[in-house]
């Protein structure tokens, strides 16, 4: 169940990931190169899905262990729909700037912005060491990439697919032979398929 989830919420963060404006975000507030880790730790993650899958019906430790990825994709989503907000309110903030600069000048600036970086900080560090532990927990697990998660070639054990049926193997009546169908199918000078009976 939760591996259902993961596939779907995995692919979003990827997305927002690979934005430029969360990219822009994530270099305004200095934290590009551990929003680089979280994205090959979440490749990797991304990787062992199906095994982990596939194992979760019989193994407790690799359920929880989904159950954990899965709270911690929702965390990670949640900061970056702060850190989008923080952007959206600064550019706000800096369109509106000669609106409201002297009751702005009133609320100390440092005080508000301090405690909402920590926070922020905390945060990543907090998702940064529980993506490091399931990525470490991953290979104490066993869970693998699975070769059906590889890209296959285009040719590689390709079975062929037909929509036509081999009459040999048809088995059928003799009355077949006898009706409408087949007598005007004679008539138009078609071969009858050969029926076994």
């Amino acid at each position: 169940m939760a591996e259902l989830v993961l596939s779907a919420l995995l692919p979003v963060l990827f997305e927002k990931l690979a934005s430029t404006a969360f990219k822009n975000i994530a270099r305004h507030n200095g934290i590009d190169a551990e929003i680089k880790k979280w994205q090959r730790s979440l490749t990797q993650i991304q990787g062992v899905l199906t095994d982990a899958s596939r194992k979760e019906i019989t193994s407790e430790p690799v359920k929880r262990w989904l159950n954990d990825l899965q709270h911690l994709a929702y965390d990670i989503d949640d900061v970056f729909d702060q850190l989008a907000t923080e952007a959206m309110h600064r550019e706000f903030i800096h369109e509106s700037e000669g609106i409201g600069s002297k009751v702005r000048k009133l609320i100390p600036n440092c005080c508000t912005n301090f405690s909402r970086n920590t926070t922020l900080l905390n945060k990543l560090d907090n998702i940064t060491v529980k993506l490091k532990d399931l990525v470490d927990e991953k290979a104490a697990l066993g869970l693998r990439v699975l070769e059906e998660d590889q890209p296959r070639s285009k040719n590689k054990n390709r079975s062929l697919q037909t929509s036509l049926v081999n009459a040999t193997s048809i088995v059928g009546r003799k009355a077949y032979k006898l009706s409408p169908r087949s007598s005007s199918m004679v008539k138009a000078g078609l071969k009858l398929p050969n029926l076994k009976t």
